[in-house]
């Protein structure tokens, strides 16, 4: 996604904080927020953010729609985007456009 360098980013769902760093190799500044959605395991991928922009630790507690960070081109970039992923149980990635549509109402 292509909000625009320090657009806020928001999570997708409740969940609890398993990865946050800014030292995520090619993904740079980098979360990972695990949701249980119908009973399964659902993960939330966000990727080269900002520096200092990360708002969640791990183990942290997320609700819908707070911001976990803000927009940038760390890691592996070439320009100002949110690198978003859906992981099914944890670790497959699925496309994310229609998960999101089923799911997050749109």
């Amino acid at each position: 996604f292509t909000p625009g360098e320090g657009s806020p980013i928001q999570a997708v769902a409740d969940g609890v904080v398993r990865e946050s760093t800014d030292s995520g190799g090619a993904f740079g500044v980098h979360i990972v927020i695990d949701h249980i959605i119908d009973g399964q395991l659902v993960s939330s991928s966000y990727s080269h953010m900002l520096y200092g922009s990360r708002q969640v630790e791990v183990g942290d507690h997320v609700t819908v729609g707070e911001i976990v960070g803000h927009t940038g081109n760390t890691g592996r970039s070439y320009g100002a985007h949110t690198h978003f992923e859906i992981l099914a149980n944890g670790t497959t990635p699925i496309d994310p456009i229609p998960w999101l549509r089923e799911h997050a109402g749109g």
